[in-house]
């Protein structure tokens, strides 16, 4: 079981990588190779957050 400050760190770098896809996924519409890195940065992420916080 994860203590508060693991799950706090988890939502924290949840937070950062959708930040980050956002600020990729504003430059184009286009799906390029930094897209896809950001997207997996995301899912990877989401692993170690519960659904009802992300």
């Amino acid at each position: 079981m994860p203590s508060k400050d693991e799950k706090r760190a988890a939502i924290a770098a949840h937070q950062a990588a959708r930040k980050h896809l956002k600020q990729v996924s504003s430059k184009t519409r286009d799906v390029n190779d930094e897209y896809l890195k950001a997207n997996a940065a995301v899912i990877k992420a989401e692993k170690n957050v519960p659904w009802y916080r992300r």
